[in-house]
């Protein structure tokens, strides 16, 4: 494994948890939206991560920058007989919706309320929006730490090499 690789995994692991914060800022910005676009109130939305392997991520991203498999075959016979288990990164897999029920306030003055005088809410808890936020924060911060922890591994390398 090239240590290059550690920032890559890094790198995959913070744009996920941004991901995850903007998502979880999304939910609570409109917790107390009570009309969208596809009717009704805001319906909070969660984002479910897969782990995949990082090879065929780099693989991927290689063949978007224009490389061919075929112009550099480099042919470890080492790697053959000990192969590396396979790195896994991480990344989007897909954004649920919530559909657990509306909190219900009464508010008969209220445009959007009912004929019984309630107003159906996001089924937004800023509690629990505050403790993912607070979760995606720390992930955010290991990914950093880690991102560091590599950095100064190779600079450590090159160091070394220079002697």
């Amino acid at each position: 494994m090239s240590f290059l690789n550690g920032f890559d995994i890094s790198g995959y692991g913070l744009s996920a948890q941004r991901f995850r914060i903007n998502l979880i800022s999304s939910n609570i910005a409109n917790a107390n939206t009570t009309r969208t676009d596809e009717g009704g109130p805001y319906r909070r939305r969660e984002v479910i991560f897969k782990a995949v392997d990082f090879s065929q991520l780099l693989s991927e991203k290689m063949r978007q920058n224009g490389y061919r498999e075929d112009e550099n075959p480099i042919e470890d016979p080492a790697a053959q007989k000990f192969p590396e288990p396979p790195l896994m990164a991480v990344k989007v897999d897909k954004i649920i919706r919530d559909d657990s029920p509306f909190k219900l306030r009464f508010d008969p003055s209220n445009p959007d309320a009912d004929e019984n005088g309630y107003v159906a809410l996001p089924n937004v808890n800023p509690v629990i929006e505050m403790a993912d936020l607070i979760e995606a924060t720390r992930a955010y911060q290991a990914n950093v730490a880690a991102y560091q922890s590599t950095k100064t591994m190779a600079q450590s390398a090159i160091d070394l090499l220079k002697g």
